[in-house]
């Protein structure tokens, strides 16, 4: 009888597999099971069932109008037994499960570079990391949470109130250019701009134009700037390569492109070092909906974070080097 079917996570895991991979082969190594093993275990199933789940044909498997059907029953399934075993795991405090990051291209690549590799003992936990560049009107409206994102570092404030921002630094972001860009397109002061190519970042985007920041020298007033251009990217560390090239002027965080300035690539536009000031946003859960495995990783990358910028603040390296 049906309703006495029993129904074995590992086949469900098969069956879920082959549909993504539509190869017994390709599901047997990636599960690492002999293929005969996989094969065998889908033809137990269907035997069962009394029902084909996939129709084999001379090149892939293709899913029968029954696993179209069933797919989203199998995945909801194995997700719901993954979230009982992160479950158990967290309560026991096990290092185990995946723990997902998100950040712009640049810190992304900081992250990489500088930060994960100093959080010790992850066990078997996975860390992912992800790109997420602000999309449209997000630095100014508020950045979205991703529905797998556990821990992201931005330059915006969440739009959802209940999530936590952390701010870990304040930096000055200001513009920069190629000294032939300026030799052949000089500029005294941010006034200056609207005459200029300046290479535009998407998400601060309104009606084809950004608007750039700068603290008057000498003061706390800051002044706003309508800039335009003929490049638009969506994040910063392309708007670097575009500058690079001599195609106008980027506004960047100087800790981004400190080699840049150090090799003479990219110069100051403004003696003044006229500047804006961003905050770089961790935003996360409230620690009593995280799992313990985000909490491990989460205070990991927090301390580490911290402690290079406090070490930047003594002159030692600086967050971006």
């Amino acid at each position: 009888m049906m309703n006495k079917l029993q129904l074995k996570p590992r086949e469900l895991k098969i069956i879920s597999v082959i549909a993504a991979t539509h190869s017994i082969g390709d599901a047997a190594a990636l599960l690492g099971m002999a293929q005969a093993n996989v094969s065998k275990y889908l033809s137990d199933f269907e035997t069962r069932v009394g029902l084909k789940v996939f129709e084999r044909t001379t090149r892939q498997l293709a899913l029968t109008q029954f696993g179209e059907a069933l797919l989203p029953y199998v995945d909801a399934t194995l997700e719901k037994n993954n979230q009982l075993a992160n479950f158990i795991a967290d309560y026991k405090h096990e290092k185990s499960g995946k723990v997902t990051l998100y950040a712009p291209t640049g810190i992304v690549t900081y992250l990489a570079r500088h930060v994960i590799h100093q959080i010790n003992d992850i066990g078997d936990i996975r860390i992912c990391l992800k790109t997420y560049n602000l999309d449209r009107n997000e630095f100014s409206e508020g950045v979205s949470f991703p529905d797998d994102c556990d821990i992201l570092i931005t330059y915006a404030q969440p739009k959802d109130e209940s999530l936590v921002a952390s701010v870990l630094t304040k930096y000055s972001v200001t513009a920069f250019a190629t000294r032939e860009y300026l030799n052949n397109h000089p500029l005294s002061g941010p006034e200056d701009l609207i005459n200029h190519s300046c290479i535009l970042i998407d998400s601060m985007l309104v009606d084809d134009a950004n608007i750039w920041r700068f603290r008057v020298h000498g003061s706390d007033n800051v002044n706003d700037y309508r800039v335009t251009g003929n490049y638009i990217c969506d994040n910063t560390q392309t708007a670097l390569e575009l500058a690079r090239n001599n195609l106008g002027i980027v506004f960047a965080p100087k800790e981004s492109l400190r080699k840049e300035l150090t090799q003479g690539m990219l110069v100051p536009c403004f003696p003044h070092q006229e500047e804006w000031w961003l905050d770089l946003t961790a935003i996360f859960r409230k620690r009593e909906y995280q799992p313990w495995r985000v909490q491990y990783v989460l205070d990991g990358v927090l301390n580490c974070l911290r402690q290079q910028i406090a070490q930047a603040a003594h002159g030692r390296p600086e967050l971006g080097d």
